[in-house]
């Protein structure tokens, strides 16, 4: 079944929610931090977002993830970027993890801490982080108080640590973290990297595999939760995180 999860997700310019934009808009909000800062992009998927950091940090950024394909696509697109020698891909879960304590100047996850869940992500990556060191991640959040049933049967499944962002705001804090700023990933950061193109893949796959139930299960599910976000926008989506150690 992994098979045609990915794909799918192969196919896609990103592999959840996230512009650059949105990268650089946080990466922005930093202060003081060194010339050649070292980077852990933890979760990375495909990279749009490493490559933008190695762009934006003229520093030494490690591209972490379990998916080799993932990572054979950031090499070749380093290397037509000219950053081959900044960017190190490493194919590692980001449960099991090897690197030193007080490794990285920043560590930097778009949409992949859920993987950890809220507070136990913040533990984890403080002991990695340098004195002063930056977290920065974009997290899915409840806006709402009064979610609807669907919605909560969506996220149960999907992601049951999902909270609001003054529960989050509070964890930050208890987990020695100073929080710098937060903002709202805008909706057109959902489709133009990734619904849109899903969709237009979705299609194409639907053809390809139509006698398939195995492969049709994977992409109705996608389908779904493209529609989900159609319908319930105003009460869930994806918040920047940024905090300092």
């Amino acid at each position: 079944m992994m098979k045609y999860f990915f794909e799918l997700y192969e196919s896609l310019p990103r592999q959840g929610p996230g512009d650059n934009k949105s990268t650089k808009k946080a990466f922005q909000i930093l202060k003081n931090i060194p010339s050649t800062p070292k980077i852990l992009d933890i979760g990375c998927g495909r990279g749009m977002q490493t490559i933008e950091l190695a762009k934006l940090s003229n520093g030494i950024v490690t591209a972490l993830d379990n998916h080799q394909p993932f990572l054979d696509m950031i090499s070749k697109d380093a290397k037509k970027e000219g950053l081959e020698n900044r960017i190190i891909c490493k194919n590692q879960s980001m449960l099991e993890m090897t690197f030193n304590e007080e490794s990285f100047d920043i560590i930097w996850s778009e949409g992949a801490l859920y993987f950890f869940g809220f507070e136990k992500g913040l533990d984890k990556l403080y002991s990695l982080l340098k004195k002063e060191g930056f977290l920065v991640f974009s997290e899915a959040v409840l806006f709402k108080e009064d979610i609807p049933d669907e919605v909560w049967d969506l996220w149960k499944d999907e992601y049951p640590d999902i909270g609001n962002i003054d529960r989050n705001l509070n964890l930050i804090k208890d987990n020695n973290f100073k929080l710098i700023d937060h903002f709202t990933l805008p909706k057109s950061s959902w489709f133009t990297y990734f619904y849109d193109p899903m969709k237009k893949e979705i299609k194409m796959l639907k053809e390809k595999y139509k006698d398939n139930i195995e492969a049709l299960e994977i992409f109705n599910v996608s389908e779904h939760e493209i529609g989900m976000y159609d319908k319930y926008s105003d009460y869930f989506g994806y918040e920047f995180f940024i905090m300092k150690k």
